[in-house]
């Protein structure tokens, strides 16, 4: 599915393998958890750091990171970590579109007794649907970041983080002041909406 190669095995921060997982939300930005990453706001506390990622051919592809802005409840009302890269990702990485969680679930309801699947990645490598019979535990200590996607056909959409906040215009004014601050053109590096217009609304 496109975005599949969005999703990080591990990264230099990882506390034990698969946990804080990076997901490459741009092909300059990557995603993962806000608390317990350091205070509230831009820094260089991860500058230097390796993010692994894998092609469709299992091709291993390294980032280093540049700077990062940290996003927490009490600082900010957020949770997230965005990461700069030095340099963009190549195409063999696809980044991860994006869903406003408000108007995904004006569109998508999750009914307590309805198939509304959801695929939820977790830090030993499984993914589950969120359905029964393809239902684990995705509540670890160290899953928060994971992300909670959409899948769409063909593609998978992020929508939010396990237990951190979903994209939204706050965060991408967060990207563009990275890439600002990197001397790097905003406009080059915005989320990809994904269009969730066609679906009914409840």
């Amino acid at each position: 599915m496109r975005g599949l190669t969005a999703l990080s095995p591990c990264w230099e921060v990882e506390g034990a393998p698969g946990q804080v997982p990076v997901t490459a939300l741009t092909r300059r930005h990557g995603y993962t958890r806000g608390h317990g990453m350091g205070a509230d706001g831009f820094n260089t506390g991860f500058a230097g750091k390796k993010v692994w990622f894998l092609t469709a051919n299992n091709k291993i592809v390294e980032a280093t990171v540049a700077r990062d802005v940290v996003r927490t409840f009490k600082g900010s009302g957020r949770d997230y970590t965005i990461l700069l890269f030095r340099n963009d990702l190549p195409s063999g990485i696809q980044p991860l579109s994006a869903a406003d969680p408000k108007l995904l679930f004006a569109k998508y309801k999750p009914y307590p007794y309805g198939p509304v699947p959801f695929f939820k990645t977790e830090q030993t490598g499984h993914v589950s649907v969120d359905l029964p019979g393809l239902k684990m535990d995705t509540w670890k200590g160290g899953d928060s970041g994971s992300p909670d996607m959409l899948p769409l056909p063909a593609e998978l959409v992020f929508c939010l983080g396990r237990s951190t906040s979903g994209p939204s215009p706050e965060m991408q004014t967060d990207m563009d002041e990275l890439c600002m601050l990197e001397g790097l053109n905003p406009k080059r590096y915005q989320l990809q909406w994904a269009n969730l217009a066609k679906y009914p609304t409840y």
